[in-house]
């Protein structure tokens, strides 16, 4: 449910920016009367544009028109007079900020992610460079990889060069001590504090990126005056079409589900958090449910020449929890794509500490691209721990068998280590590998096989793991478990091989890892949009045909959280895949606005963004 879902300007917001307008040039007259001098005129201008960020904030969002397309064209230019007092263009800032909300506290991708520093004094360098950052991502060589950024760089490059001609005449005209005390210097001194109180502060520390956990809410009296209200800054992020005034209201609306949420409501209340707590907003990490992470590298440990294992750092000593055989998904960029994969946890639950398995596979997107990239200190995103292939929980079993093959090693050691660790069942291992210089965690199953030698029985073998091979390495016990794991020409001949020797399906566990995408189907649609045609199968996505096709579009998140690729559509039918969407308003969708990541198309369409 989105407030105040009417169709009504946002007039306090029209009145704030009117406000500020006047009284900038209130100050500006001061000074030049002298009834000012400079350090106060730079403190009052320097509130002055904080607070014109508001302004600018709301614009970029369409808070102010609230969904009447009429005013679209009013709201955009608020929104480039109020950025000239920031001094960096709108149409770049809009892009930049809905792609923070698209992907906040994402390691990589979110841009105010700039900011996370490992230090006070990191965090005040970066907070002070912002600007300069903004503007090399709205006009570096990587802007040129984003449709929505490279749309903007011709009005950036303009607007550079409109701010240098003002710079030109203001000196021609004598004029440039002034513009420097009421304006200039001004910004400068609001733009650390507005990239430390908007971007540092509401996501310390900078690593869930769940909804619910990603940014807080701090409840302390008159701090959201002072704020503009964005220390209700989840509100904003879960609600983005909420206009900033109303989002108390809107807290106060679902307070009681956040609550439940162990959301991270920070306060002086008996009932509120810490402030300013890590562990807030690591709730879902405490409480054992699934979670995704931006999580820092502490460890890369060579295991083979094409493999290695990748110890990931414990979010403040709080041990990982999982079952063992189950795996996370770890999601990067390669060539200007988010590409994820599915990797086994090789570590004993026990132990607390997350650990994966990764290996070079000919061709592999993101298996080479970790084996070559990534170093220690570095943030990945990291999602899970997810999977069914566990341990069978049966008290009558005692006698377990493990066969692996290759990579397959991975989610079978974390099994292996946690029935050693917790009982006295017996274990059988029997590891497929190339070559002696290919067996991945020679060392700890040497070491298991030393320490439980009455346990574990270890066999290593360098022959094709075929059906027949298997029959002669595996002795057939009563009540074993068996469980399987790696290439899947080795899969298919231990299930042949189990399966002639009678062994039931519901004592075998398979863990099987697909990653072939799903073929579109159903009728092929031509779409035009701002002079481009491809099709689209029903059965995906605007966005999902544009791709397929190689056509760039605008869009960030693709899933309906930060508008960065809403159009119009001008003619032609679509259909909404869900309701699960923030960014529009029902006015808007009445009035045949779309977001093409989130429609599939009902015949032949016209959009223009």
């Amino acid at each position: 449910m989105i407030l105040n879902n009417k169709s009504t300007l946002a007039y306090p917001t029209l009145i704030l920016f009117t406000v500020l307008l006047t009284s900038y040039g209130f100050l500006y007259y001061l000074f030049e009367a002298s009834v000012v001098n400079e350090l106060t005129a730079v403190a009052i201008g320097a509130f002055l544009a904080y607070s014109m960020f508001t302004v600018v904030h709301e614009s970029s969002h369409g808070n102010i028109s609230r969904g009447i397309v009429k005013f679209h064209s009013l709201e955009s230019l608020i929104g480039w007079i109020a950025g000239c007092f920031l001094f960096f263009p709108f149409s770049a800032f809009k892009v930049i900020h809905l792609k923070h909300h698209a992907h906040t506290n994402d390691s990589e991708e979110d841009p105010d992610g700039y900011v996370r520093g490992n230090n006070l004094l990191s965090v005040f360098l970066r907070c002070f460079t912002l600007i300069g950052h903004y503007y090399v991502t709205s006009l570096g060589s990587r802007s040129k990889e984003n449709e929505a950024m490279r749309k903007t760089r011709v009005q950036t490059i303009l607007f550079v060069g409109f701010i240098f001609t003002i710079l030109v005449l203001v000196i021609q005209f004598n004029l440039w001590y002034n513009f420097l005390v009421v304006f200039l210097f001004p910004a400068l001194v609001a733009a650390p504090i507005l990239g430390f109180t908007f971007d540092w502060l509401p996501h310390y520390p900078h690593h869930n990126m769940d909804k619910h956990y990603n940014t807080r809410i701090v409840k302390v009296p008159g701090i959201e005056f002072l704020s503009f209200f964005q220390s209700y800054h989840l509100i904003h992020h879960m609600y983005p079409r909420v206009p900033f005034y109303l989002y108390k209201k809107k807290f106060e609306l679902i307070e009681k589900d956040l609550k439940e949420k162990h959301s991270p409501v920070e306060g002086i209340g008996v009932e509120d958090l810490r402030i300013f707590k890590k562990r807030n907003t690591y709730v879902d990490v405490l409480e054992g449910r699934t979670w995704k992470y931006s999580l820092q590298v502490d460890r890369i440990r060579m295991l083979t020449h094409d493999a290695a294992e990748i110890t990931f750092k414990k979010l403040d000593d709080i041990p990982f929890q999982f079952k063992a055989g189950q795996y996370v998904v770890i999601s990067m960029l390669v060539d200007g794509e988010k590409v994820s994969r599915c990797y086994s946890i090789c570590s004993n639950p026990n132990s607390g500490e997350l650990k994966i398995g990764v290996k070079r596979v000919p061709g592999g997107k993101l298996s080479n691209r970790i084996l070559d990239y990534l170093v220690v200190g570095k943030y990945v995103n990291v999602a899970g721990p997810f999977g069914r292939f566990n341990i069978q929980e049966d008290e009558s079993v005692k006698n377990h068998l493990f066969i692996a093959g290759g990579s397959g090693i991975t989610p079978i050691l974390s099994m292996v280590q946690k029935i050693l660790d917790d009982s006295l069942s017996n274990i059988r291992l029997v590891y497929g590998c190339k070559s002696e210089n290919d067996i991945m965690f020679h060392h700890e199953l040497k070491e298991l096989a030393k320490q439980y030698e009455n346990q574990f029985s270890l066999t290593i073998t360098y022959d094709l793991m075929t059906t027949t091979h298997q029959k002669e390495l595996i002795d057939f016990k009563e009540y074993t478990n068996y469980y399987i794991c790696g290439p899947t020409p080795m899969m298919e001949a231990s299930k042949e091989m189990l399966a002639s020797n009678g062994i039931l399906s519901n004592r075998i566990s398979i863990e099987e890892f697909s990653y072939q995408k799903e073929t579109p189907s159903g009728q092929k649609f031509q779409i035009t949009m701002n002079n481009k045609r491809f099709s689209v199968y029903e059965s995906e996505t605007i966005l999902e045909g544009a791709k397929r096709n190689k056509v760039p579009i605008p869009y960030a998140c693709s899933m309906g959280q930060c508008g960065t690729c809403i159009c119009e559509l001008k003619d032609g039918e679509v259909t909404w895949k869900s309701d699960d969407q923030s960014v529009l308003l029902e006015n808007e969708k009445k009035e045949g606005i779309i977001l093409t990541c989130m429609c599939k198309p009902k015949s032949d369409i016209k959009l223009k963004s």
